[in-house]
């Protein structure tokens, strides 16, 4: 099998796992994957913190051990789901257990800057969410945070990684960004809002726009660790640069115990901006988000 190093062969590779295995319908089962391949699998309590699961070989022998440190039954299904990608994507096997190892430990959940740990997020997020049967699950869901909570309960996937996969396959202007503090984690957004001209990205370790409700709820550690939820507005361009005023609507919900908040950003649809003429130096200046008014320390 050719080697794939990018999330389109991450998913490629899921989809052909579901193929073989006649899986034509949601939820898919990864425990029940691995079942299938004869890869044991165990919940372990003892998985050092950031530690999401363990893949193990020995001789010719696989297994898995997924962190028990969250009840999230989601959450438990992907770490699994994210070991089997290390098990049936190609190169990564060589890669990870190349040098003799017996076991190599994960983290996953989109935060990781490793190619072999982001692969293996695609692949999970392939496997447990396909394409084809989560867009058609998309367009009866709703919209914003409901439509994800909708989503998440149907694959039984986490809401981190629904939010994810709905903004990175629906058709509305959606973005989904994490965060600790005052920093982003991580961002993503739909191809309707990537599409806008001239508009920045959110950027990984970025602060958060100062004035948003994403910003103040996160001011008090109560609303993450109770899992509150804030329903506010705000507009394109608080929080992107090179966006026009046209409102948005911010869906906040705190993740409870992983100490994250969850921020959905979404309209039914917005204007194109009117096109103009910039200087060389504002050309510049858009290639990162500005910081000038984004919170710091």
């Amino acid at each position: 099998m050719l080697r794939r190093d990018d999330g389109f062969g991450a998913e490629l590779q899921a989809h052909e796992v579901l193929n073989k295995l006649q899986i034509s319908s949601l939820p898919v089962d990864p425990f029940a994957v691995a079942n299938g391949r004869n890869i044991a699998h165990q919940e372990k309590p003892s998985l050092a913190p950031g530690i999401s699961g363990c893949l193990m070989k020995v001789g010719d022998t696989f297994g898995i051990l997924y962190s028990s440190r969250f009840a999230s039954e989601g959450f438990k299904r992907f770490n699994v789901a994210h070991e089997l990608g290390h098990y049936f994507l190609a190169g990564h096997i060589e890669a990870l257990f190349g040098a003799g190892q017996q076991f190599h430990q994960s983290e996953s959940g989109f935060t990781s800057d490793d190619k072999y740990e982001r692969e293996a997020d695609s692949f999970a997020a392939g496997l447990l969410m396909p394409k084809l049967l989560f867009k058609a699950a998309c367009d009866r869901s709703g919209q914003g945070l409901m439509a994800i909570e909708t989503l998440a309960d149907l694959c039984v996937t986490s809401l981190t990684a629904t939010a994810i996969r709905f903004a990175k396959l629906c058709d509305e202007p959606v973005a989904v960004i994490c965060s600790v503090g005052n920093r982003v984690q991580f961002a993503f957004m739909s191809k309707p809002l990537q599409d806008l001209r001239g508009l920045t990205w959110i950027r990984k370790g970025s602060g958060l726009p100062f004035g948003t409700a994403t910003a103040n709820f996160n001011k008090d550690e109560d609303n993450i660790r109770k899992g509150k939820r804030v329903v506010s507005t705000s507009t394109l361009d608080t929080w992107f640069d090179g966006g026009s005023t046209a409102e948005l609507n911010e869906e906040i919900v705190g993740l409870g115990d992983y100490g994250k908040t969850l921020t959905v950003l979404w309209a039914d649809s917005l204007p194109e901006p009117d096109e103009v003429e910039e200087s060389e130096e504002s050309q510049d200046e858009n290639l990162m988000p500005s910081q000038r008014w984004r919170e710091r320390g």
